[in-house]
């Protein structure tokens, strides 16, 4: 069963604000996601303990830094998650299926059967407030089984009737400086990619996930107990490679990767492009969702952040 509930009216936001700031804990702080929950929930002058495997790494360093308090543990150590929730006033949840930079089965397992234990805890420990990040597309019969375990930890948490948020991501426009990235060829930016070049793409931010998640800590009332599609923009990769080229002074051309090419070095993958190019593109509301968070950055805006700028096109 799917959550159904989708956020599409954004009524005085002023009212719904939670005046209890008490600790939120992180779990995936150091990975992109994690990270933006923690820093745009310290932002706002929240509490936050980072669940980190490792306390001397650089991103838990830096978040250290960013006054955030460091919890170590680990998701397979129930006493660690334990210890990390008591006295919290949320969690943040956000798990990875990957393993290096392809997706492992064994690793969609470990997610769900993770996913299961951190709601069961959060219910025994009386967590006022669980922010799920999901993903778009779940509950929408795609066969993947990444989807499906999110569809299953979507289930679970509503299930134990816990009071939570679940966000749903859209594809990543960060991902344009890192798995998407453009190649030069010559005076040409070249965008690759998997699905049809005309088709529109839902894209958002990796900093508006963490923006979302920490509204949706401040907004309880209105966020609990719903499921909210996010994403900035929706753009086809001939629009996006546009904005591209613009930005480095090239001039745009965009190529369809083969499917195939894909499966062969990750079929879930290629079976989550597949699925993009055979669904219409999934209506989100994009100025309601901007009129919840201003700030909502467009693909162009991102392109002009640090990120955008520096490390959107490989070498020739």
């Amino acid at each position: 069963m799917r959550i159904p509930t989708v956020i599409t009216r954004f009524e005085n936001l002023e009212q719904d604000m939670d005046e209890h700031k008490g600790p939120v804990l992180v779990i995936g702080a150091t990975g992109r996601q994690g990270g933006a929950a923690a820093r745009a929930l310290l932002e706002r002058g929240w509490p936050v303990r980072a669940f980190v495997r490792n306390t001397g790494a650089p991103a838990a360093r830096a978040l250290a830094d960013a006054g955030a308090e460091l919890i170590p543990g680990d998701l397979g150590d129930e006493d660690s998650l334990r210890t990390a929730m008591d006295g919290a006033h949320g969690v943040f949840l956000m798990m990875t299926m990957m393993v290096g930079a392809n997706i492992s089965l064994d690793a969609v397992a470990a997610e769900e059967r993770h996913g299961r234990t951190v709601a069961d805890l959060a219910a025994k420990a009386g967590i006022s407030h669980l922010v799920y990040s999901s993903l778009n597309g779940v509950g929408a019969g795609s066969g993947i089984e990444y989807y499906d375990a999110k569809e299953h930890i979507e289930e679970y948490i509503r299930s134990l009737a816990l009071p939570a948020t679940v966000l749903r991501p859209v594809s990543f426009m960060d991902n344009f400086a890192t798995y998407n990235r453009p190649t030069r060829d010559g005076d040409h930016l070249v965008l690759a990619l998997p699905v049809d070049p005309a088709t529109p793409m839902p894209l958002i931010a990796i900093h508006d996930i963490g923006q979302f998640a920490a509204v949706a800590f401040e907004r309880p009332h209105q966020l609990l107990g719903r499921t909210l599609e996010i994403a900035g923009d929706v753009l086809p990769p001939t629009r996006i490679a546009e904005i591209l080229a613009r930005a480095a002074g090239l001039t745009p051309r965009t190529a369809q990767i083969p499917i195939e090419r894909i499966s062969a070095f990750d079929e879930q993958v290629g079976k989550m492009f597949a699925f993009f190019n055979s669904r219409p593109v999934p209506a989100i509301d994009i100025p309601a969702l901007r009129a919840f968070h201003p700030s909502l950055m467009t693909f162009d805006d991102w392109v002009h952040t640090t990120d955008g700028k520096t490390k959107t096109i490989s070498p020739s």
